[in-house]
């Protein structure tokens, strides 16, 4: 019998950090298969690998969902939260932010390349 897997779907707050992420000249259908392409290489990671990245999604999203619960979602506020993370002196909020920008760097070089 196989183990349920709890950890593959991506995350609410992984979605908003890629949309954040991505270009913001992109059009729909290109954010759209963008995000499908990280929520693709998320669930392709080892589970090890993924149970940690979900662990600091749930972590450092739990301020955000609040904020979204009072009615105070603010895109900007994200992006400036993500901006500090960039910066923070805590490795694994870094590497937190550099992984989500990288896989949406690579999916926005990787779908360019390809002729649909």
């Amino acid at each position: 019998m196989e183990a349920p897997d709890r950890l593959t779907p991506v995350l609410w707050f992984e979605r908003a950090v890629v949309a954040t992420l991505v270009n913001s000249a992109d059009d729909d259908r290109r954010r759209t298969q963008i995000e499908e392409y990280v929520d693709g290489a998320l669930r392709a990671m080892p589970e090890y690998l993924r149970a940690g990245v979900a662990s600091e999604s749930l972590l450092l999203g739990a301020w955000p969902r609040l904020e979204a619960a009072l009615g105070r979602d603010d895109p900007q506020a994200l992006r400036a939260r993500l901006e500090r993370w960039k910066a923070s002196r805590f490795d694994v909020v870094r590497q937190y932010v550099r992984l989500l920008q990288s896989l949406v760097l690579f999916a926005e070089n990787e779908l360019e390349s390809d002729p649909a």
